[in-house]
C-alpha cells in the first residue's frame, strides 16, 4: 500500500512500497543535534489501552530522568500500521533524549492491536490516538497538561482531527499532511508519477480523466458499466499502474459502503480551522504524494485565526523527512522539531 497520506481505501487503488530509515540524534543545544552524541533508544515499556471494545497495544519510551514528563502520541502513515515502522523510529530516540515521553502503538487491526482497520473511519483512528492520550494522562510520570500528538502522512490529518475532538491535546505536529482532500491528493500523486516517468501532458490529462470517472462512480454519479469502460480504455497502456486505479471488474458493486466513498472528499482545511492549540507543520522539499506549495498556502489560510502556527518546508527532504533515497531523517527537521516541542512545552534549554 502507498505511503501517501490518502485513505487506505484510496491506497487500495495503488500498490507502492516505501522504506525509510530514520536516524535519531540528541539535541544538545538550540543549535541542533550533534552527530557525535547519538542516544540509544530507551528500553520501551509494553503498554495497552482501550478505545471502547478495541484493545490497542504499544510501546512507551520514557526519558531517563525523574519527574513528570511531557508526552507525545504518534499517529500512523497509511501504510505504517505498526509501532516499529521506520518513519517513527526517530521519535523513540530523539524525543526521550530531549525529555519527552513517546507512545508508539499498533494501529487497530495491525500488529498486536485488535479491531478492524478496513472499517475504521478517520474519526475512529483519531479516537484511538486519543485513547493513548488518556492513558498517558493516567500515569504519575506524565504531565497531564503537556500531552500532544504527532502524525505523518495520513497521520498528519489525524493529529489535527484529534485536537478538535478533545481538550486533552495540548499541541499538534503534522508532518507531510496534505492540505487537499484524499481524492485531490491521489490525483496529484498519479500526475507526479506519470510526469516523473516522462509521460506527456496529454497522457497525464487522459489518465486524470479516467481517475475522475472512477471517483464519480464512488460518489454515485456514474454507472458501473460506464466506469469500467473508462478504466478499460487505458488498462493496457504501459503507464496504467502509475495511475493507481483498479481494473474494471474489481470496482465495488456498492461504492457507498466503501472506505474510499466515506473518506475521498474529507476536507482537512475545515478541521484545521477549528484547531486552537499550537500546531507545527513540516513539509518536504520534494514529495511525490503531497502538493507541497498548494498545501502550504491552504494550510496557512485555514489556520490564520490560530496565533500559534508554524509552517516549515525542510530543504533536501522527502515525504518522511528523509534525506535522499532511503536515507536518514533530516538533521534540519530534527533540530526544528525538537526546538518547537521544547518551546511549546515550556522546557528550558
Amino acid at each position: 500500500m502507498s505511503p501517501c497520506a490518502d485513505t487506505e481505501t484510496g491506497c487500495t487503488l495503488s500498490a507502492m512500497i516505501f522504506a525509510a530509515a530514520a536516524l535519531a540524534l540528541l539535541l544538545v543545544s538550540e543549535g541542533g543535534p550533534s552527530p557525535d552524541h547519538r542516544p540509544m533508544s530507551p528500553v520501551p515499556e509494553r503498554v495497552s489501552f482501550h478505545n471502547g471494545s478495541v484493545t490497542l497495544v504499544g510501546s512507551l519510551y520514557l526519558p531517563g530522568t525523574t519527574g513528570r514528563h511531557p508526552g507525545v502520541v504518534a499517529f500512523h502513515a497509511s501504510n505504517g500500521g505498526t509501532r516499529d515502522y521506520p518513519a517513527y523510529r526517530h521519535l523513540a530516540t530523539a524525543l526521550p533524549a530531549a525529555g519527552f515521553a513517546v507512545l508508539l502503538f499498533d494501529r487497530r487491526g495491525s500488529g498486536e492491536s485488535g479491531g478492524d482497520f478496513e472499517t475504521a473511519t478517520f474519526q475512529d483512528l483519531a479516537a484511538d490516538g486519543l485513547a493513548g492520550v488518556l492513558y498517558l494522562k493516567s500515569r504519575a510520570d506524565i504531565d497531564p497538561v503537556r500531552i500532544g500528538v504527532w502524525g505523518v502522512s495520513q497521520g498528519g490529518w489525524l493529529g489535527p482531527l484529534a485536537a478538535t475532538m478533545s481538550r486533552d491535546v495540548a499541541f499538534v505536529v503534522s508532518v507531510s499532511g496534505p492540505g487537499v482532500t484524499p481524492a485531490e491528493q491521489m490525483n496529484y500523486s498519479a500526475a507526479y508519477a506519470l510526469r516523473s516517468a516522462g509521460e506527456s501532458p496529454a497522457v497525464i490529462q487522459r489518465a486524470l480523466r479516467v481517475r475522475a470517472a472512477v471517483d464519480d462512480y464512488f460518489r454515485g454519479r456514474a454507472t458501473r458499466r460506464v466506469t469500467e469502460q473508462a478504466v478499460e480504455s487505458i488498462r493496457h497502456q504501459p503507464w496504467f499502474e502509475q495511475v493507481f486505479l483498479p481494473i474494471g471488474d474489481s470496482l465495488p458493486g456498492d461504492p457507498k459502503h466503501t472506505k474510499w466513498y466515506s473518506q475521498m472528499d474529507y476536507d482537512p482545511l475545515q478541521v484545521l480551522a477549528r484547531v486552537k492549540v499550537p500546531i507545527a507543520f513540516f513539509f518536504a522539499e520534494t514529495d511525490p504524494w503531497v502538493p507541497v506549495e498548494e498545501s502550504m498556502t491552504l494550510v496557512r489560510r485555514a489556520t490564520r485565526n490560530n496565533p500559534n502556527v508554524t509552517i516549515r518546508r525542510v530543504p533536501r527532504t522527502g515525504h518522511y523527512m528523509e534525506v535522499g533515497a532511503d536515507g536518514p531523517v533530516s538533521n534540519d527537521y530534527l533540530t526544528r522539531l525538537l526546538q518547537w516541542l521544547r518551546r511549546t512545552a515550556g522546557m528550558s534549554r
